[in-house]
Formats: structure tokens, C-alpha cells, sequence
């Protein structure tokens, strides 16, 4: 009884496929190219914070730690490692934006130029506040967060 319920449905669906014309219900979407889509750029600038955060906490916990125990200065923060992983943080967060701008219909060069401005203003002001920073931890004077608002 089951199986020829089955055999019953399986007919159904076929003939039903074959005497309609499946492309009235498929509906038409646009084809966009990988290296077009936003999507794409999204998860490239996503991965790209990732890694080069990844890459920048490592630096610092390496400039900490040799601190810590060689009394070796953590302020030289102006290494070519260092800059080259923030840049590149801050190059994906830009990615970022511009992807996502572009997902709700913002021109790309008003977008890129938007996100250019925000990507510039976060990375100048968190480079002065991390430098604030290893300062106070080299002079053993960390001020609390209240302190700073």
C-alpha cells in the first residue's frame, strides 16, 4: 500500500515536470561574476581583519612579554611588522565597508571614500591610544579606563 503511494507521487511529480515548462518557474536572477560580488569581498576583508589582528595582538603580546621578562622597551611600536599588520587591518576593515555599503546601493567611490575617512580616523586615533598605552605600561603608571573619559 505504501509503495504504491509512493509510486503514485514519484508518477505525479514527473509527469507534472514534464508537460509544464520548468523555466516559468525558476525565477531569473542576475549572474554576477565572483570577483563583482560583494558578498565576496565581505568574507576577503573579513579574513583579512582576521589575520592581520591575529598577526598585531601577537606582536604586542611578544612586545609585552619581552618586556616583562629582558626589560626591553615596547615603544618602538614603528616597526615595518607592526605598521605593515595595522595598515593591513585597517585595509580590510575599508573592504569591509565598502562591501557592505555596496550590498544596500551605495556607489562604490562614495562608499570607498566614506570608508576610506572612517578607516583612516579609527586607525590614526587606536595608534595614538595603544602608544598612550605602552608608554603608561613602560613608566608603570596605567591609568584606569575612567580616568581617560
Amino acid at each position: 500500500m505504501s509503495n504504491n503511494n509512493i509510486h503514485n507521487i514519484i508518477t505525479f511529480i514527473s509527469v507534472s515536470l514534464n508537460e509544464t515548462n520548468i523555466d516559468e518557474f525558476i525565477s531569473d536572477y542576475q549572474q554576477i561574476k565572483p570577483i563583482l560580488d560583494p558578498i565576496f569581498w565581505l568574507s576577503c576583508g573579513a579574513f583579512i581583519c582576521l589575520m592581520s589582528g591575529l598577526i598585531f595582538a601577537d606582536i604586542m603580546k611578544s612586545k609585552l612579554n619581552n618586556w616583562r621578562t629582558k626589560n626591553i622597551s615596547p615603544i618602538p611600536l614603528e616597526n615595518p611588522r607592526t605598521v605593515s599588520s595595522w595598515f593591513s587591518f585597517f585595509t580590510g576593515l575599508t573592504i569591509i565597508f565598502v562591501s557592505a555599503l555596496s550590498i544596500i546601493n551605495f556607489s562604490i567611490i562614495k562608499s570607498l571614500i566614506f570608508s576610506l575617512l572612517i578607516s583612516i580616523l579609527f586607525g590614526i586615533s587606536m595608534w595614538k591610544a595603544i602608544k598612550d598605552l605602552l608608554i603608561q605600561v613602560e613608566a608603570g603608571t596605567v591609568k584606569e579606563i575612567d580616568e581617560f573619559f
